[in-house]
């Protein structure tokens, strides 16, 4: 009988080494924790240029360095702000950050621009978490959607740019409420979606764009596969959309120059926002090249300005223009294509798209068809919708390097355009850089180099400006002002009368003119203008217009009036002036008020040791006492 055989059985050895072989490499962990540092750390890299930069004279003096209610925050201060409309916009809990900036950390520029920057890392913090929650803590899609937001040059605006705390204090609030809105979708406790509702409230009342969040909550929704036009989904949202439309109503009142009848306080300063009237092809081609423009400097940010202004009317039929219609046909076909078979297109451009909307000049207001600031937010969508692709379709380490690649080209560009926003003159000097032609450019630069006094640069841009065809008040304005400095006042006045013209209703060019009527003894037409221009304007600082009328009249002995002047120039200036209480003893003393023209010489004395005329006018009167 034959022995039966026996399987074979593989040695111990040989099955450790199958095993051995079968074993797959898990794909790199690294601790989010360290990736949220790493941001930080990057960030500040990025923006440590911006510490020294100061104040730019492009809306930062509406909303810090001539508002008065942000310099000084007293408690009945705060309560103004509350109501009070600045720059055309009502965002008081923007207006209350910037003035406890002022309370706890001083007026320096360095403060305001610190803040922003600390309210920025957080953003990215907050976009990482938000992503995370998203992709089930893919990692490397929430680290480099986070850090290209953290690190474009295109958010350089938004952050650098004092007058814009509005865009990352607004950003704040909004992604804090999608997060906690998906912790509301997680357990489906009532009390996260109120939680929820509260950040949105604080988003509108930081920057008006905040209103398209409810819509972002329904790609939310469709993201996370909830029926997202279910009645409970939409039901839950009622009060979102609400809260929209109020203020949604409430900007477009404010910007056609309203008070929302009559429960705001608004800055005579602004006239309602300017609309530029096209045809019904540029109407459509301008803002539709925005949008390409938004992603092909998504990838490619050059030519950055603080202002891209609408290209001439004849344009409107080239090529690009053209092309930005068909983009956006193209795109919007890829979104619906991509809705039941790839999501993350759909989620990604669609975030895109609706924080994008409203911005895109279909409504042609201002001077630009685009802006850098409003790619803050949808920056995130865009981004988001790469790295997902690529993380989806190429190998792990390949989607690191191209993500490394952009982080390190962005933060080289930020650290660049991070010092555009210096002063004024580095500002405009970018700006004039890109856009040569433009007429509004070269009024600016014609005033940058009328502050450094070349007054035959500020004369060749005033020209330029001319010839591009501009018709600006400002240009002849400008015009108006060197002629002054140069000493031939007949023909500033010339240049004003010009600027009038154009446009009869600006407070500044009267009060210019009056200067003009002043120098040239002139004195009933300069009280006349000065009295004009205060009725035109509230002007934050109404101490600068009545100090000048107070001279006038002191020439045309109208000692009362003059009086009245300086008394509430005294009252009202934020920082007291030795000219002041100079020009006041000279008004006491011909009022017959000797002691009271000694206490005001002795004040400018105080402030100012070294005022000659001050001591002297001072002996003659304590001699005749």
């Amino acid at each position: 009988m034959s022995k039966k055989k026996q399987p074979h059985k593989p040695s111990k050895k040989a099955a450790l080494k199958k095993t051995a072989s079968k074993k797959v490499s898990a794909p790199m962990q690294i601790n989010p924790l360290w990736l949220m540092a790493g941001l930080v750390v990057v960030t500040l890299i990025a923006y440590a240029g911006s510490f020294t930069n100061g104040f730019v004279e492009w809306d930062d003096q509406h909303y810090v360095t001539d508002n008065l209610m942000v310099l000084n925050p007293t408690g009945e201060n705060i309560k103004l702000l509350l109501t009070r409309i600045v720059a055309l916009n009502y965002h008081p809990v923007t207006m209350l950050s910037l003035a406890l900036n002022v309370l706890f950390f001083g007026k320096g520029a360095a403060s305001f621009i610190i803040t922003n920057v600390v309210i920025h890392i957080a953003n990215s913090l907050l976009v990482f978490i938000l992503i995370q929650k998203l992709t089930n803590k893919t990692t490397v899609v929430s680290f480099f959607t986070a850090l290209i937001f953290a690190i474009h040059p295109m958010h350089v605006e938004s952050v650098a740019w004092i007058a814009e705390r509005k865009d990352v204090l607004y950003a704040f609030f909004f992604l804090a409420s999608c997060i906690i809105y998906i912790k509301y979708r997680e357990n489906n406790q009532t009390k996260w979606l109120l939680v929820c509702l509260l950040m949105f409230v604080l988003s509108c009342l930081s920057k008006a764009m905040g209103v398209v969040l409810p819509v972002v909550l329904i790609l939310i929704d469709y993201w996370q596969g909830r029926k997202w036009f279910s009645v409970k989904s939409l039901a839950e949202k009622i009060p979102f959309f609400l809260i929209a439309l109020l203020f949604g109503l409430i900007s477009v009142n404010v910007q056609a120059g309203g008070d929302f009848y009559g429960l705001l306080s608004r800055n005579l300063n602004h006239a309602a926002l300017t609309t530029t009237v096209f045809s019904g092809l540029e109407r459509i081609s301008y803002p539709l090249f925005g949008y390409l423009k938004y992603h092909i400097m998504a990838v490619l940010p050059f030519g950055l300005s603080n202002i891209h202004p609408y290209p001439a009317s004849s344009e409107a039929t080239e090529a690009k223009y053209i092309f930005g219609i068909a983009f956006f046909v193209i795109s919007l076909g890829i979104m619906l294509w991509s809705y039941r078979k790839h999501k993350f297109i759909f989620f990604g451009w669609g975030f895109f798209f609706v924080t994008i909307l409203l911005v895109l000049q279909f409504l042609s207001v201002g001077k630009a068809f685009m802006a850098e600031r409003y790619s803050y937010l949808p920056y995130i969508g865009l981004f988001f919708m790469i790295f997902y692709g690529l993380n989806k379709w190429l190998k792990p380490w390949i989607t690191w390097l191209i993500g490394a690649f952009l982080g390190v080209f962005f933060l080289v560009l930020t650290m660049q355009q991070v010092k555009v926003w210096k002063d004024n003159f580095s500002l405009w000097s970018n700006a004039y850089k890109q856009y040569p032609n433009d007429g509004s450019i070269l009024d600016s630069m014609a005033d940058e180099y009328g502050r450094r006094g070349e007054f035959d640069k500020v004369e060749m841009f005033a020209q330029k400006s001319i010839a591009s065809g501009m018709t600006s008040y400002h240009t002849y304005e400008i015009m108006a002002n060197i002629y002054a400095l140069k000493g031939d006042l007949n023909k500033s006045l010339e240049m004003y009368n010009k600027a009038m013209a154009i446009d009869s209703t600006v407070g500044n060019i009267y009060f210019n003119r009056g200067i003009t009527y002043l120098n040239s003894k002139r004195y009933e037409e300069a009280v006349r203008d000065f009295t004009r221009s205060m009725t035109l304007e509230s002007n934050e600082k109404p101490f600068k217009v009545r100090g000048a009328r107070g001279m006038a009249y002191i020439q045309l002995k109208k000692y009362d009036e003059a009086l009245e002047d300086f008394n509430f120039v005294i009252q009202t200036s934020d920082i007291p002036n030795a000219g002041h209480f100079l020009d006041r003893a000279v008004v006491r003393f011909n009022l017959k008020d000797t002691t009271g023209a000694i206490e005001d010489l002795q004040k400018t004395l105080q402030l100012d040791p070294t005022n000659q005329q001050a001591a002297e006018n001072l002996k003659l009167l304590e001699n005749l006492k």
